[in-house]
């Protein structure tokens, strides 16, 4: 059956930009300020600064994309599957890929939600695990992901679905 998510957040349900945050800002501090999620046990923490408009960095980081982190654009498929994140990271559903990798010499926990096209990434910290972004991913972007999930796994002799 598999994993079963929230409805998403429509954006065409609102009448404004900011209205469309507001509501997303709602979930978000039910998700991750009153109620922080867990993975495999271990509580995430979240990117808080620079705050924007009194929100933490990391709820801009999963509803806005851009290069230049002081203007970037509301991603609708992105910010939409906001209530999807929480329930990914505590599944232990088999059909999640999940990988380690290293971006920028951070590293990372990477879980795919291969048939909804979304990701997750979760940054190793010294003290524990960041909860870093979540985004929705083309076709193109996915195969990239497949290939270094599968490559991942390989190089471990791990099955490749089995979680990290």
């Amino acid at each position: 059956m598999g994993l079963k998510l929230p409805p998403l957040v429509k954006y065409e349900n609102f009448e404004s930009d900011e209205e469309f945050l507001d509501a997303l800002y709602e979930y978000f501090k039910q998700d991750f300020v009153y109620n922080k999620p867990k993975y495999k046990g271990t509580q995430l923490r979240l990117k808080r600064i620079p705050l924007r408009s009194g929100r933490e960095a990391t709820f801009y980081h999963i509803t806005t994309k851009g290069k230049d982190e002081n203007n970037r654009q509301i991603d609708v498929p992105r910010a939409e599957r906001i209530r999807w994140i929480k329930p990914i990271i505590e599944s232990n559903d088999k059909s999640l890929m999940i990988w380690e990798n290293n971006r920028k010499k951070e590293e990372n926990i990477v879980i795919l939600h291969d048939k909804e096209n979304f990701v997750i990434v979760l940054r190793k910290r010294t003290n524990g695990l960041m909860f870093w972004t979540s985004y929705f991913v083309d076709k193109c972007y996915k195969k990239k992901l497949v290939k270094e999930h599968n490559n991942y796994h390989k190089k471990l002799k791990t099955p490749f679905l089995q979680r990290t």
